[in-house]
């Protein structure tokens, strides 16, 4: 995780954002379904995290955002971490695949 990334959000929620894009791994083990993208904000401009490079990105541009973006962005970034609306969103999309068994 980019060192700003650790700055802004603290350690626990940028080792959080590891976290998921180990679960985004995960899921393609299992599932066998490619995750590029965790939603980190859904609200206006979409902002993600990369599943390849463990960035966070605009998704309409694939752009990393700027350190002035993310200081902007990081309250919003760390109320969905919080309150687990990211991890929703991970599990609602495993939860679309068709497992052996189905």
């Amino acid at each position: 995780m980019e060192p700003e990334v650790r700055r802004i959000l603290g350690k626990d929620l940028a080792a959080y954002l590891e976290l998921l894009r180990a679960k985004m791994a995960y899921a393609e083990e299992l599932y066998g379904v490619k995750i590029n993208y965790v939603p980190l904000v859904t609200e206006g401009e979409i902002v993600v995290l990369d599943g390849n490079d463990g960035k966070i990105k605009w998704l309409r541009t694939k752009r990393p955002l700027t350190p002035r973006e993310f200081e902007a962005l990081a309250d919003r970034i760390r109320k969905n971490l919080e309150s687990g609306f990211v991890e929703t969103l991970l599990s609602m999309n495993m939860s679309c695949v068709n497992v052996p068994g189905e």
